[in-house]
């Protein structure tokens, strides 16, 4: 069978052979651990960003760049993650995956000889940041192949693996960094990367390791989040000769010109969004409000997790109080995922309401970690604030379901491409702040404002149409 459309004959073959089931183990459980290590390489060595390139920020005379590089790799993250999904629609799982591990890998080697921010804009935001979004839908969608019941408990002991890359990454940079200095720490974190060749290397199509199913079992329907491109028909047509029949005056025959290339192009990109993307969801007023509100809470999470640690050594702390400060943090979000999970198992709640909630109280938690550089106080506000956060990264899939319940993967789709624009523009402006200001006290101002357009848009939306179905 050929690879690059294995993945894509599911339909075919589960007409053909009902008897076979996706293995939920075997080959998967490698399939798993490479989920594993890609979000483990992914988040953790982002999560100590801050703490990595602090010196590098500092003889570039200030930190108005991170903003900046983290704004460009989430946007990228977020395009390429999308281009991505589009492009598992004809190739296939490794195709896609190594392409993504190639251009992270290159990212890595390329950050090691950066001498200006704006090179690491490139190397690190746009190389990196795409790889890394190519890999993500490649590693979900084959995790969901291979796995059904099974999945949940898979997934988690995923998420587990990337929580603990959080909590030990900043450590481990600080113990680099000491040793080895920035440069050689480059490239002992480039060397650790070249894992996800390997990692891309085990996702083979589903079909190569499909089990038989037993008298008791049936076959459920693979989650593969790839269209069956064999199936589609595509009618095509003429589009030089249009003819015409205009009343009683005969056919008139039109020659059209041949497009030209930039034409073709243009009509190549529209027709790959205007396929690939649902505009028509964003008639729905509270689907846009919505979305918005998500796509500011991010902007607000992401640029805090990397403005940390640069704001505590403005405090003059030790390398060593900065990590063990990020540390504490993801402990506190680990062990909210966990809470937050066992709760939902036993009671059922609104996740729209805890994700405003939590969204309401990191307003003021901004606004409380620039009010005094007392360390007990930093870390208490750390911690808090990794708590809170498990609220937006662990709950914003439910909250945009429910604001889409029966269109889930095209609203899925326009929150990645809306947070990925929204981080291009607002990321870079918070570092003028910095660079206009001088103090990262307006920075996180900003943050909070952020936060404030969520919570303001939710409140109007509950307002209007509350007042609608009384």
């Amino acid at each position: 069978m050929d690879e690059a459309f294995a993945h894509l004959e599911g339909t075919e073959t589960r007409h053909s052979k009902k008897e076979l089931l996706p293995p939920d183990g075997g080959w998967g459980y490698l399939v798993c651990i490479g989920v594993g290590f890609t979000f483990m390489l992914g988040f953790g060595s982002s999560n100590a960003f801050g703490i990595l390139f602090n010196d590098f920020f500092i003889e570039q005379d200030g930190a108005s760049g991170l903003p900046l590089v983290i704004g460009v790799y989430n946007g990228a993250l977020s395009i390429s993650g999308f281009l991505s999904g589009i492009a598992l629609k004809r190739y296939s799982f490794r195709q896609v995956g190594l392409l993504g591990a190639g251009l992270f890998i290159l990212g890595d080697v390329l950050t090691i000889f950066v001498t200006r921010t704006y090179q690491l804009v490139f190397a690190f935001g746009v190389i990196r940041g795409a790889g890394f979004g190519v890999m993500i839908p490649v590693s979900f969608t084959a995790f969901n192949c291979y796995f059904t019941k099974k999945r949940t408990a898979m997934m988690s002991a995923n998420q587990t693996m990337s929580s603990l890359a959080s909590i030990t990454f900043p450590i481990l940079v600080t113990f680099l960094l000491d040793e080895y200095g920035f440069r050689w720490s480059l490239a002992l974190i480039m060397a650790v990367d070249l894992h996800l060749l390997f990692a891309m290397l085990v996702m083979h199509p589903v079909e190569w390791h499909m089990i038989k199913a037993v008298d008791s079992q049936k076959p459920d329907p693979l989650n593969c989040d790839v269209l069956d491109s064999k199936s589609v028909k595509v009618e095509s047509y003429d589009e030089t000769t249009v003819k015409m029949l205009p009343g009683d005056e005969g056919v008139v025959e039109i020659k059209a010109t041949t497009p030209t290339r930039h034409e073709s192009i243009q009509k190549s990109i529209i027709k790959i969004v205007y396929d690939n993307v649902e505009l028509d969801l964003l008639r729905d007023p509270r689907f846009v409000s919505t979305l918005v509100g998500l796509g500011f809470a991010f902007v607000s999470d992401v640029t805090y997790l990397a403005m940390e640690p640069m704001l505590l050594f403005s405090y003059g702390y030790t390398k060593m109080q900065v990590a063990t400060c990020v540390m504490v943090g993801a402990i506190a979000d680990l062990i909210a995922r966990f809470s937050l999970a066992i709760f939902t198992y036993f009671y059922t709640v609104d996740s729209r309401k805890i994700f405003f909630c939590g969204t309401c109280l990191t307003i003021f938690l901004r606004i409380a970690l620039v009010c005094s550089s007392e360390i007990w106080y930093v870390f208490t506000i750390t911690v808090i604030s990794g708590l809170i956060r498990c609220s937006v990264q662990v709950l914003f899939p439910l909250v945009l379901v429910t604001a889409a319940p029966d269109r889930f993967p095209a609203a899925l789709a326009l929150h990645i491409i809306f947070s990925g624009f929204l981080m291009l523009i607002a990321d870079p402006l918070i570092g003028l702040i910095f660079e206009a200001t001088g103090t990262y006290l307006y920075c996180f101002l900003a943050m909070s404002v952020c936060c404030l357009i969520c919570v303001v848009l939710w409140s109007i939306e509950y307002i209007v149409y509350r007042k609608k179905t009384s």
